[in-house]
């Protein structure tokens, strides 16, 4: 079984050193899409070897220990369970390598947006994912996404909005019209709004592609862009080895970095398949062959 500090720590590296989504080239989006320099690179990476030597602090930022007892009044030592919600563990991923990272200096991060109406009511309008600045001391405004689309395209070219979410009730497009349109526009509230922040989409994920189709060109990707496939769930016969029993189901909260299992701790497609048609229908599960630590994850859909 994976160690938890040091699964953590494989998850910082991959989360600081994948590819971003977006394709950060001046003027291909309506704000800038971040992505470290070669140098930059560099010098996190060497910062990583020495956080996954010792990976301790890292793990409790990320999951703090819970000091307050079962009724509130005696303190304890017994560490949370890691959170199930991958987006809220990937910010404090990041907000870890702020903190202590080698090239960049965290400002602020989380910082709620209120508006009060006129009768003195209050209501949180969003949210500022990070206020940071950078080695020569420029200001930026980063918005973090960890995302995971299926492109439903069938021809050559693709658009934002083929492709669909996990559970279909976000798509591509959707998410950056959101992220350009309205994260990135927000302004900090004082004692933050003395300095110009520039915004930036940070982006990070993996983008799924028909198995038996050319990948389409789709416009505003990142050329590297990580990439596994898709398949239907009643053409799971179509895969090679797919009556081999090295599967294994990936619980959503472990997308960024599966943890690919040894052979022995898989699943035969007959269990699969009941754990997929168990879930509810329609969504997206992403499975991974155990033997095939090297090859890109798949994900099956499950008709609805």
């Amino acid at each position: 079984m994976t160690d938890p500090a040091a699964q953590t720590a494989r998850e910082l590296r991959w989360l600081l050193l994948s590819p971003p989504l977006l394709d950060s080239a001046p003027g291909a989006h309506a704000a800038a899409v971040q992505q470290f320099s070669a140098a930059e690179r560099q010098t996190i990476s060497g910062w990583l070897d020495v956080i996954e030597r010792d990976p301790a602090a890292l793990f409790d930022f990320v999951h703090p220990m819970n000091r307050s007892g079962s009724d509130g009044s005696s303190p304890t030592d017994q560490p949370r369970a890691p959170s199930p919600r991958l987006g809220r563990r990937a910010e404090r991923l990041m907000e870890f390598f702020l903190r202590h990272g080698p090239t960049h200096r965290l400002v602020a991060a989380n910082i709620p947006l209120r508006r009060v109406s006129p009768k003195g009511d209050c209501t949180t309008v969003g949210e500022i994912d990070f206020l940071l600045h950078d080695r020569s001391g420029r200001p930026w405004h980063w918005e973090l996404a960890v995302k995971f689309f299926l492109c439903t395209a069938t021809g050559l070219q693709a658009s934002a909005a083929d492709f669909i979410g996990p559970d279909r009730a976000e798509t591509f497009d959707t998410k950056l019209r959101k992220m350009f349109e309205r994260q990135l526009s927000h302004l900090p509230p004082p004692p933050w709004d003395n300095e110009h922040w520039t915004p930036a989409a940070c982006t990070r994920g993996r983008l799924f592609y028909r198995h038996d189709r050319p990948v389409p060109r789709t416009p505003g990707l990142h050329p590297a862009h990580l990439q596994g496939l898709w398949i239907e769930h009643d053409r799971l016969g179509e895969l090679l080895g797919s009556d081999q029993p090295v599967w294994h189901v990936v619980p959503r909260h472990d997308w960024m970095l599966p943890r690919v299992p040894l052979p022995a701790g898989g699943r035969d497609l007959g269990v699969l398949a009941a754990l997929i048609e168990a879930d509810r229908p329609g969504l997206a599960t992403m499975v991974v062959r155990g033997d095939a630590p090297g090859e890109p994850p798949v994900f099956v859909l499950s008709r609805a």
